[in-house]
């Protein structure tokens, strides 16, 4: 099993020239909100991280144990010929 962390993260986005001096025109500032994926070699590195992440303040991560899974793809050509 693999472990990793899903970390939520926001970006602001600033807002133009426009839609400061002409309201209803341009686009307003605004926040964007995302998840970013922290993978740890092993539980031991994955625990080494959470204590580093939780000193002083409320953690906004969640934790998830995972399989990669594999897969495989195939590829069929039918030929139909008209005499």
């Amino acid at each position: 099993m693999k472990y990793a962390a899903l970390v939520s993260k926001s970006v602001t986005i600033p807002g133009d020239e426009r839609s400061r001096t002409n309201p209803g025109h341009g686009y307003p500032e605004h926040t964007e909100t995302y998840l970013e994926l922290v993978e740890f070699a092993d539980k031991a590195a994955m625990e080494t991280w959470v204590t580093r992440q939780t000193r002083g303040y409320a953690p906004s991560f969640k934790l998830i144990q995972y399989e990669e899974l594999k897969y495989e793809t195939t590829v069929s050509v039918t030929v139909k010929v008209s005499p």
